[in-house]
């Protein structure tokens, strides 16, 4: 008589459901990684926007420096300004626009407050206010941020 030996070789269908289930709990948690509400997704899309206000701020110090520049070789070189023209403040409001497009960002609601100026420059996605101050004395803009200044309180007396 031959006794042959049955051999064994392969999975069970339990090893099978178990690898499955494993690989199913893997792929969601690398799922809801990526595109859960703090995943690399949604930080990456923030840190987009993020970069954009920064270069919208940057891009509006920027053209503010090129504009103040510009105005004081016209004044002091003798070419002629414009009626519109009078003040730094005046020349930057005017050209401001045209300039900030060559950054791909747009301006738009010049607001006065409190003696405060304020601007919404958009790049990109990212849309910020900058807030900033006009000194009529010096004929100059200063103070740019996006922090919105904090009135300072009278006191009483």
């Amino acid at each position: 008589m031959i006794n042959i030996m049955k051999s064994n070789k392969g999975i069970t269908l339990v090893a099978l459901v178990i690898t499955i289930i494993v690989l199913l709990i893997l792929a969601g948690v690398s799922i809801s990684l990526v595109v859960g509400d703090n995943g690399i997704m949604t930080r990456a899309k923030d840190a987009g926007t993020k970069t954009n206000e920064a270069d919208a701020l940057e891009s509006f110090k920027l053209s503010v420096a090129s504009l103040t520049t510009e105005y004081t070789a016209k004044l002091y070189g003798g070419e002629e300004l414009e009626d519109d023209e009078d003040t730094l403040v005046d020349y930057v409001y005017k050209h401001i626009s045209d300039d900030l497009k060559a950054s791909d960002c747009t301006v738009e609601d010049f607001l006065s407050e409190d003696g405060n100026q304020s601007c919404t420059v958009t790049k990109g996605k990212g849309k910020v206010t900058i807030y900033y101050t006009v000194s009529t004395e010096k004929d100059s803009i200063t103070n740019i941020t996006t922090v919105e200044p904090k009135s300072t309180p009278v006191p009483e007396g």
